[in-house]
């Protein structure tokens, strides 16, 4: 059972203390009632199966000792009972008291609440079953502390590198500074700051800076004065050293340090296995940073880029039967419900009862299962909702539902290798495979289907959780996983090369101006492991150049604003994605817009004739028009209005 399924009941009259105690358990985890005399505790105990009891020896009505002991008649168990007092100091008082409650432990008044909630953790421990490391716990609680944050992300030792978002969202609180270390097996280490509520800083080893080049993609400066900079002697940045020639102003440096940050924050998410450890410090209010607000825009952006639906498939899986319930902050769900992300699942939250098993909610939109997905995990990570308790009733009777979701697990896993069904990256360390292993296990070991399940369902569970064991007999095998790696790398390198191969012919195709050909090529790259990160790029660019004279403007744009979404941050800022953002500002009508962005691509690539080919296009089109934009004059798209001003 999970810790929140644990219920325990505070008898205490005094209600500042009584709340404390109440809080504090809650935080840990478990369901919590408070009261503040018997008679109430006795009408609770009928509600609920109450596994611990915390008693104040002084009450109202009658003793704490005599409640303690009334009180544990009704139950059905013996539960752990812990006494409190601030009057009853005695030794043996307190001794008598225990041996009467056959109470666990005796607290006098004031006392270290941790204290309390260990006696807790170390005596039920038995009752849960929760394989979930601390940091994935707190996806099932609505209220936790920012010292929780902390000790949840410093207890989680190995992550996964998509799951950098949530550590992302958890730290970046008013109440927290400090930094966040990140540490690749294949990678230098990366380092994140943290400035209450704000990103101060990505420190990232990375051979592309991106700073000149996002200088002059915003018109501040022109690539021969980054040139110049770069090639200038002494220990300065470049943005410092321009800023010295009065080529820039400070004001350019920090819209384009804030670019810098996104891209490199973005760069951070990856197919690894990473160690992470947060150290506290005092750090200044940031001139340059990324708050909340950003990370929300920059979620939305990840889930469609760089998180793959596999990982979010496995991501969810654990808690397939649990209900999806409002979190403690469900009123940001109005404030970003515009999010391409929420898009499906903002229908569910406004129009569905509360609450349903994420089982349940996936059963009910087939079609959109991976938007669906998206959605919560998205709502997740901003608080909008937890996952509740798990259901014993409803859904896991719901044989139907059951029975579609495994049939779909199963021809999901088919052609899948040992990692991705354990939904682990191949870098993962011996204890990501054992926790992955365990928590598939739990949702899939035939013992936990009822007696009265259909030969299908018990078939399908049987099949899945095969191919889960075989998969952690491989690779939860030290030698046999060495092996099964050489074999992985082997396959890797063919399919990269057959990749590259696949990319080139689409992009043959395109220059020979076989748009529907080449789209479908690029499309087929798509599916291929290995591929390019940009190969979208060029499938749009395709897809535009094939469809615009036949299509409906209105109908090709929606379509191509989705799949621009589903570009990486890192890959939007070369001549190749300014250009299919020009045509696709085209499409929507935004003229000079489309004209200005063709000129940045001939300004970080003279020699791209493409570029020249659509301004002609545009003049051509629109050349009615009363417009001044029509100007193959370069130096205009440079002003001097960022330019430091001489005295």
């Amino acid at each position: 059972m999970h810790k929140s399924e644990i219920y325990i009941l505070v008898v205490e009259d005094d209600p500042t203390l009584g709340r404390a105690i109440e809080l504090g358990l809650k935080r840990s985890g478990y369901s919590v009632n408070l009261t503040t005399n018997y008679e109430h505790a006795r009408n609770l105990i009928k509600l609920n199966d109450y596994m611990g009891l915390v008693v104040d020896c002084m009450l109202p009505q009658k003793n704490g000792i005599d409640t303690a002991v009334d009180l544990k008649k009704e139950l059905e168990h013996d539960p752990v009972i812990v006494l409190i007092s601030g009057i009853f100091k005695d030794r043996a008082y307190a001794v008598d008291a225990q041996f009467r409650t056959k109470a666990k432990a005796f607290l006098n008044k004031p006392f270290d609440l941790q204290e309390l909630i260990n006696i807790f953790d170390e005596s039920l421990a038995h009752l849960t079953e929760d394989a979930h490391e601390p940091l994935y716990q707190l996806l099932a609680r609505e209220q936790y502390s920012y010292r929780d944050k902390i000790n949840a992300i410093n207890s989680t030792e190995y992550i996964g590198g998509y799951d950098l978002p949530l550590v992302y969202s958890l730290l970046l609180d008013d109440k927290i500074s400090g930094q966040l270390s990140i540490q690749y097996d294949d990678a230098p280490e990366a380092f994140i700051g943290f400035a209450h509520g704000k990103i101060d800083s990505v420190q990232l080893q990375d051979k592309d800076s991106y700073f000149g080049v996002l200088l002059v993609e915003k018109g501040f400066t022109t690539p021969e004065e980054v040139q110049a900079g770069l090639h200038q002697s002494g220990g300065k940045l470049l943005g410092e050293k321009l800023v010295d020639n009065s080529s820039l102003s400070p004001h350019a440096v920090e819209i384009v340090t804030y670019e810098q940050m996104v891209i490199r924050l973005s760069k951070t998410l990856r197919d690894a296995s990473v160690k992470i450890q947060f150290k506290e410090q005092e750090r200044k209010s940031p001139d340059v940073f990324i708050d909340g607000m950003t990370l929300s825009r920059l979620l939305n952006d990840w889930i469609f880029s760089k998180i793959p639906s596999e990982w979010l498939q496995s991501f969810h899986t654990p808690w397939m039967n649990s209900p999806v319930t409002p979190g403690a902050e469900a009123s940001k769900l109005t404030l970003l419900r515009g999010q391409a992300a929420l898009k499906e699942f903002a229908e569910y939250l406004n129009h569905n009862e509360w609450p349903l098993t994420l089982e349940e909610l996936l059963s009910k939109n087939p079609k959109n299962e991976t938007e669906m997905l998206r959605g919560v995990y998205f709502a997740l990570l901003q608080r909008i909702i937890v996952f509740g308790v798990k259901s014993n009733s409803g859904v896991t009777d719901n044989y139907d539902v059951k029975t579609v979701r495994l049939e779909k697990i199963l021809k999901g896993i088919e052609n899948k290798n040992h990692f991705e069904v354990l939904g682990l990256s191949k870098k993962a360390r011996p204890s990501e495979i054992e926790r992955s292993f365990k928590e598939l296990a739990k949702n899939f070991h035939p013992d936990k289907l009822s007696q009265t399940a259909p030969v299908k369902l018990r078939s399908l569970t049987e099949k899945i959780f095969s191919r889960i064991t075989e998969a952690h007999q491989i690779v939860g095998n030290e030698q046999r996983r060495e092996g099964y790696l050489k074999v992985l790398e082997m396959g890797d390198a063919e399919e990269a090369l057959k990749a590259e191969a696949s990319f080139e012919e689409a992009l043959r195709l395109l220059r020979e101006n076989r748009f529907r050909d080449a789209r479908k090529a690029f499309e087929r790259t798509l599916h291929m492991k290995g591929h390019r990160s940009d190969t979208i790029v060029y499938m749009i660019w395709a897809l535009i150049k094939e469809k615009r004279k036949n299509t409906e403007k209105d109908q090709l744009a929606d379509r191509v604003r989705d799949l621009l979404e589903q570009v990486a941050h890192e890959d939007r800022h070369s001549p190749q994605y300014f250009f299919i953002k020009g045509m696709y500002l085209e499409l929507t009508g935004q003229i000079q817009k489309a004209y200005e962005l063709l000129k940045h691509c001939l300004i970080i690539d003279p020699h791209f004739k493409d570029a020249r080919r659509e301004m002609a296009f545009i003049k051509q089109n629109y050349a009615k028009q009363k417009t001044n934009i029509f100007t193959d004059d370069l130096s205009t798209i440079v002003g001097n209005f960022f330019k430091k001003k001489s005295s």
